[in-house]
């Protein structure tokens, strides 16, 4: 059921109740007005989709030389127009890590499209196409997690796809752990 059918059964169901149909009484008007308050903080504590925590990779020679100096890992979160898995792992798992701080010390957190139009400045400093960085990688499922180093070397194996959404934090943690160790390691 769409969000539209949900209203207009709410309005079908809740009008008598609230306005009364000269056999209501006050008690059944007071309660089709708190169901119109839960249903109005139900709906105001769902996240906008406009809000962004994760900042798109627009110039990977900047990441680079960021990471570089606070010796923490590129992670780049492959995604794409449409992708449900995208849209669930951002939220469910991604905005609210990012939201609690705990990624901000420990990774550089970019988003890449696959979509037409989306372009980024590589390490190179080239302008390419995200399904062109994407391609490098071997990366053709979303959502997909790159561990990189600031050459663009990958450094922890990859996440495609979503296997177990309540134990991806888990693993996400673990897969940037070894990142940040591959990186200690570098000359």
């Amino acid at each position: 059921m769409g969000r539209s059918d949900m209203l207009r059964n709410m309005k079908a169901t809740l009008f008598p109740l609230i306005f009364g149909s000269g056999r209501r009484c006050g008690a059944e008007s007071l309660l089709g007005l708190s169901f119109i308050f839960l249903f109005i903080v139900a709906y105001a504590e769902e996240p906008r989709a406009t809000e962004r925590t994760i900042t798109w990779a627009e110039s990977l020679v900047a990441d680079a030389e960021s990471s570089r100096d606070r010796e923490l890992p590129i992670v780049v979160f492959v995604t794409q127009q449409g992708c449900q898995f995208c849209a669930a792992l951002r939220r469910q798992v991604l905005y609210p890590m990012i939201n609690a701080g705990e990624l901000s010390d420990k990774a550089i957190i970019r988003e890449v499209s696959l979509d037409k139009g989306f372009t980024l400045q590589d390490f190179s400093g080239n302008e390419i196409s995200g399904r062109q960085f994407a391609d490098r990688y071997q990366t053709i499922v979303t959502p997909t997690l790159l561990f990189l180093d600031a050459g663009g070397t990958e450094i922890s194996e990859k996440m495609v796809g979503i296997s177990n959404i309540e134990f991806y934090d888990f693993y996400l943690v673990k897969s940037i752990e070894a990142a940040r160790e591959q990186i200690k390691k570098l000359p």
